[in-house]
Order: C-alpha cells, then structure tokens, then sequence
C-alpha cells in the first residue's frame, strides 16, 4: 500500500552532484565528497597548473562531467572525435597538482556522460556511463589506471549514474539498479529519474511519475533495496498540478542545505520551472523562465543560496546566476567562451568545491574546465552582464497527502557484457585565462 510523504528524516551532506549539480550521498565502501569539500581542491602544486585549463588532442575533445577523487584529484568523462577515425567516450584523470596521470579512449563509441569514482577493499575504481556505438549505451567499470575492468551494454538510454551504499542507480529504462560488478538488480520502468539527480544519505531518491490521465506524482524510493518488490511497496508519493495535459520533461533534482530544489520542463510552453521544497516535499518557491536552455545548478556550501546555470541556446551564452534562500536574484553574469559538452542535451554537471564550483564543457574544440567562486567572480578575466528574465511563479502546486497514488511497474534490462581494452589518448593542458 502506498503512503503520502510525512516527515522525511534525511541528513543534509554535500557529496558529488550533478543538474545541475546534483549531490549524491557517498556510498559505504566510497569516499564521502562531504570530505573534500573542505579543501578548494583546484591544484596548484609544483607545476604550476590550475583551473581554469584548456585540453588538447588535436581533435575535438568536450568534457560533461568532472568529479573530486580521494586523491585530491578528478575523474573526468566527455569526447574525443575528429569526425572519421575516432568517435568515442574520453577518460581523464587528473592527479591533486593537476597534471594528467592517464587519459584514455572507452573503445566502446561516441561519449561519455557521467561518471564517478568508487573505493572497493581500499581500491579505487572509476565508473562512467553514456552512448556507445549502434544506437546503444554503457555502463564502464575502469582500473586504478584506467584499463578496462568491465563494460555492460543495452538498448536503454542511460546518461546518468551515481553510487547507492550497495549498488549503482542509474536513469536506464526509467530508474535501474545494478551491483558494483555490474551485475543488473532491478528496474521500475515507469519512474522517471531524470537526466540528473541526488541519493540521500540514508539511500532515498526521487523520481517522477505520469501516467495517462495527465496525473503526475513525485515518488520517494529506498534504492538500499536489492527486492524490487519492496522498493515499490515501501514507496511514498506526492501529487503535483498545475502542468495541465502539457508535455512535461522531469529534469531531476538536488539537496540543498536541508532543501530540496526540483527541475522541470513544460515542452508545451518552452518554459524551464525550477520548485524549491522543504525535505517533506512542502513547496518553499518556484522561479520560472521561457526559452531554450542547458541547465545546472549549484547549491553553495554552508549556505542557503544557489547557482543556477543557463546555457542560452538562442544566444549561445553561459548565464550564471546567485538566487538567495528565497529564489531571487542576487547577481547574474554571462560568458561566451564556452559550450556544453552536448548542445541539446538538456542538463549539464557543474560541480561544487568548498570556495568555488567547477564548469566542464568545450571551447575552440578543446576540452575544458572553468571555475568561479559563489559571487560568480572567475580566477582572471572579466564577466559580463545579464539580464535574463528569470520570474517568480507560483504555477505548480505539491499535495504531500495525495488521494490518488501512482502504480509502479517492475521492468527489465537485457544487458549484454563485452570488454574492450581502453586505448590512451594524449592530452596537452593548456592555461586558459583569461574566461571571456
């Protein structure tokens, strides 16, 4: 039987994200990204390097995510291609002064999307998903060194994973589960994950749900449970309004300092809705804006302020913009010299340090990696003003004690194992200053 959402007892850690940066909670055999967060984590020993840097292989290289390592280092995934030999994911680690340790090629076709970093018996592994060769994806369990440990394929789209305390959830056919082996566990088939989001520290997440009759819900999951039987039935839910019959996209969400902050987008109106929550779902605001946009959002640490990244389609700009606890505007500034990984992949992951976040994308063709402090200040260079018309909305509406539930249905995922060595692909850092 189903419950509504009543008090939810969640502890607010910072961990790696991704929307827009959306935070996941460490897994038990992992390394807590609460833990790195104290050090600004952006290099700087004895080569000399920092962010911001370019990366160059002679080709065109684009990065979509980057996150800490227990190293003091990052894990990066992305793109290389020169549009006729080489079409594939990219690996890149970087040690704590920055320099590369290794960069390599998937060997499993066309980009990566996301990826993290997992310590198992005191060793650490590297895990990345995204698009593979004939129209399918992966999930990419890398060595130490970069060499391939196991790669899963299957027909689902997958763009997104973040690791539970047993397990990695990932948003393949819905909402997935598999082990660190890459062993499948469990499908819901019909629950929206969306393309970014978060695990609370006692292992719950969020998904979205519609179904027909335009009814829509946000679904509160237990994903520690390996049953799928029980991840259903001890499922709560939240009914949301105010979408209309629109054709809705659920973006997927994060935790704030004991917030949480939801994404949506009304495909009808063109219109991207960002709703801030209590952690019992009670709605706090909802800011609102038309127009075609990739999307981030970083929430500042020991703070209730957010960073919310705009990607402007239209006028092919990077908008960064400081809402306070109440979702107005505090500041906003624009930049030029950047382009997301994937034009027309709604979300990108920007990620959060302890006195600055971390943009990754792709300028002149050459991977790169921004940084800017919460004011929106850069390390060098100079921003420019904005003024994009982000609004104060109250159109959508959260019922916490719902009459009508949602019907959840288990699925499957036909996953087919086959390795391919990585390759190495040398990369050339390069200073990046000034942004803009």
């Amino acid at each position: 039987m189903k419950k509504t959402i009543n008090i939810i007892t969640l502890v607010s850690i910072i961990t790696i994200l991704s929307i827009i940066t959306f935070f996941v909670s460490s897994c038990n055999s992992g390394v807590s990204f609460n833990n790195l967060i104290g050090n600004s984590g952006i290099g700087g020993g004895g080569n000399n390097l920092n962010f911001p840097l370019f990366f160059d292989g002679n080709n065109y290289e684009t990065f979509s995510s980057i996150v800490p390592t227990s190293d003091g280092g990052y894990f990066i995934t992305g793109q290389a291609s020169n549009g006729s030999t080489i079409d594939d994911a990219l690996f890149v680690k970087l040690n704590s002064d920055l320099t590369i340790a290794w960069s390599k090629l998937g060997s499993i076709g066309i980009r990566g999307t996301f990826g993290f970093e997992n310590i198992e018996n005191g060793t650490p592994y590297y895990y990345a998903c995204g698009y593979a060769n004939n129209n399918g994806f992966f999930i990419s369990k890398l060595n130490s060194n970069g060499t391939t440990n196991k790669i899963i394929y299957f027909s689902n789209n997958i763009t997104f994973i973040l690791p539970a305390n047993n397990g990695i959830i990932s948003n393949a056919g819905g909402i997935s589960k598999f082990d660190f082996n890459l062993t499948f566990k469990w499908n819901i088939s019909n629950l929206n994950w969306g393309d970014a989001n978060f695990i609370t520290s006692d292992n719950k997440t969020f998904g979205y749900v519609e179904n027909t009759s335009y009814d829509r819900w946000l679904v509160k999951l237990n994903v520690s449970d390996n049953d799928v039987n029980n991840v259903i039935s001890n499922s709560q839910d939240a009914y949301i309004s105010g979408f209309g019959s629109n054709n809705v996209s659920f973006l997927g969400g994060i935790e704030g300092n004991n917030v949480f902050y939801f994404c949506f987008q009304d495909n009808n109106q063109n219109r991207f809705y960002l709703i801030k929550t209590d952690i019992n779902l009670n709605k706090q605001g909802e800011v609102s804006i038309s127009g075609s946009f990739n999307v981030s959002l970083v929430p500042e640490p020991s703070s209730n302020n957010v960073i919310l990244a705009l990607y402007d389609r239209n006028n092919n700009n990077l908008v960064l913009i400081k809402l306070d606890s109440t979702l107005n505007v505090n500041r906003q500034v624009k930049i030029s010299n950047f382009s997301p990984y994937y034009e027309y992949y709604n979300v990108m992951y920007f990620i959060p340090l302890a006195n600055n976040f971390l943009i990754p994308g792709t300028f002149n063709s050459n991977g790169l990696i921004y940084t800017f402090d919460y004011n929106l200040n850069p390390p060098c260079g100079n921003t420019s003003s904005s003024n994009l018309n982000l609004q104060n909305t109250n159109d959508i509406t959260i019922n916490t004690n719902p009459t009508t539930h949602p019907t959840l249905q288990s699925g499957s995922i036909t996953v087919n194992p086959a390795n391919t060595a990585t390759t190495d692909y040398p990369l050339t850092e390069i200073d990046a200053c000034p942004i803009n």
